[in-house]
């Protein structure tokens, strides 16, 4: 009588196909787990290989961090104590402490002053300045040829004049004092209006160049030629005029 196989055998053979199915579902897991472009790595070069060697990824797993970290700063706010010791109504700063009152009405007051325009004289003559050029003797009066013109011009609007005669000129030595208000014009380029006490037109004058006074009239005689005032490098305050000042409008 041949002789039985042993059932263990058959056992086996029954268990090899769930175990075949086992290992291929774990491999399909371990697959699903890889991350995108684990089996499409990049191309061998010159920095992939400098990275590669640099990281030490040969032995030790590398973690990109992101390259950037963007973090949301706000300002502190108050808490509820901090508002109830600040006053009613008061400025309060992002910190949430209030601001003086001397700081808030100081900074204001700067404003209103910042904003206030000032007069086409101040915008021309910001500060005192002096003019001196050679003038002719317009008034056949005055049995001159010409006349050395020293002109101070302020921003508050009033004007002092020094008139010398040529050394040439016969009985003719001591220098004569004038004085009176200014105007300016918004012209291109601006005029300077010279007024005497009374209000009547002493001189008309242009300014081509902030350096510079064109005569186009004085006491209504206009010059056929050209004559200029130059500014000058020092005040000139024609302190012997002893006259009290003109009173001009503000």
């Amino acid at each position: 009588m041949p002789a039985q196989p042993p059932a263990h055998r058959s056992t086996g053979r029954t268990l090899a196909p769930y175990a075949a199915l086992a290992a291929i579902a774990v491999l399909a897991g371990c697959a699903q787990q890889r991350t995108e472009g684990y089996y499409n790595p990049p191309g061998e070069s010159t920095i992939t290989d400098a990275q590669y060697q640099g990281q030490a990824a040969g032995y030790r797993t590398v973690v990109h961090a992101p390259s950037q970290l963007q973090i949301e700063l706000k300002p502190r706010q108050p808490n509820p104590q901090q508002q109830q010791q600040n006053p009613a109504n008061g400025p309060v700063a992002e910190d949430g402490q209030a601001i003086p009152q001397g700081e808030g009405s100081g900074g204001g007051s700067a404003a209103v002053a910042a904003g206030t325009p000032r007069s086409a004289n101040a915008e021309l003559i910001p500060q005192a300045q002096t003019f001196q050029g050679t003038l002719p003797c317009f008034a056949t009066a005055l049995n001159c040829e010409a006349q050395r013109v020293t002109l101070t011009l302020a921003p508050n609007g009033r004007w002092r004049a020094r008139l010398t005669y040529l050394e040439n000129t016969p009985g003719k030595t001591a220098p004569s004092y004038e004085q009176g208000c200014w105007d300016a014009t918004q012209e291109r380029p601006p005029r300077v209006l010279l007024l005497d006490g009374a209000g009547n037109m002493r001189a008309d004058l242009s300014m081509p160049l902030y350096n510079t006074l064109r005569v186009r009239s004085v006491n209504g005689h206009t010059p056929n030629l050209a004559y200029t005032l130059t500014r000058q490098p020092d005040l000139d305050p024609i302190a012997e005029l002893k006259q009290a000042e003109t009173q001009c409008p503000g």
